[in-house]
C-alpha cells in the first residue's frame, strides 16, 4: 500500500510542475491529431472500399441476370422446339404393323427380346389412342435403356405401367411387362 501512495504523490507533485503539465499536454496533443490523421487516412479508403464492393455486387448482379435471360431463352427454344415435335408426332398416321416394326428395330437396337406384343385399339374419348402391351426379356440396362428411347419412335408413346421381375439368379435376364399408350393421327388426315 505504501508504494501506492508514492505514486500518487509523485504524480501529484509532477503535475504542480509546469515542464511536466506541458509535456502532458503536447502528449495529449499528439495523439488527438494523430488519430485524426489516420480518420482522415481511413474515412476516404473505408468509402472506396464500400463503393468497390459494391460495384462489384452490380456486376455480379448483372451477370447472374444475364445467365439467367440466357437459359431463360434457351429453355424457351428448346420448349418451342419440342412443342412442334409433339405436334408432328401426334399428327403421325403409323399403324399396328409400323408400330410393332419400330418397336421390334428398337429392341434390336438395344439386345432386347420380345416375348410378346398385344394391341387395343382405343374407342370413344381417345379415338386415336392405341393400347400396347409388350412383354420383354433382357439385361435391366438395356430395357432401361429401350424404355428411354421411344421418344424415338415416330408416335407419341407413353409409359402407361410397367412390372419388372428379376431372374432366378443375378445373371439371368430381366423380364418386363409394359403398358405402352401411343396416340395416332387419323388416316384421312394429313
Amino acid at each position: 500500500m505504501k508504494w501506492n501512495q508514492e505514486m500518487l504523490a509523485m504524480l501529484r507533485y509532477n503535475w504542480r510542475c509546469r515542464p511536466m503539465r506541458l509535456s502532458a499536454y503536447a502528449a495529449l496533443a499528439t495523439l488527438i491529431s494523430s488519430l485524426l490523421i489516420a480518420l482522415a487516412w481511413w474515412m476516404p479508403a473505408q468509402r472506396e472500399a464500400a463503393a468497390l464492393q459494391a460495384e462489384i455486387e452490380a456486376r455480379r448482379t448483372a451477370m447472374v441476370e444475364s445467365v439467367r435471360m440466357e437459359q431463360m431463352i434457351a429453355l424457351q427454344r428448346d420448349a418451342l422446339r419440342n412443342v412442334t415435335l409433339l405436334e408432328k408426332k401426334l399428327r403421325a398416321t403409323a399403324g399396328q404393323a409400323d408400330m410393332v416394326q419400330e418397336v421390334a428395330r428398337l429392341a434390336n437396337r438395344h439386345g432386347v427380346r420380345v416375348l410378346s406384343q398385344s394391341f387395343d385399339e382405343g374407342k370413344g374419348q381417345h379415338d386415336g389412342a392405341l393400347y400396347l402391351e409388350l412383354g420383354l426379356s433382357g439385361p435391366y440396362a438395356a430395357l432401361r435403356a429401350m424404355i428411354g428411347d421411344f421418344t424415338a419412335l415416330p408416335t407419341w408413346v407413353e409409359v402407361v405401367d410397367a412390372h419388372f421381375e428379376r431372374g432366378a439368379s443375378g445373371a439371368a435376364p430381366v423380364r418386363v411387362q409394359l403398358r405402352l399408350l401411343t396416340y395416332r393421327g387419323e388416316r384421312g388426315q394429313s
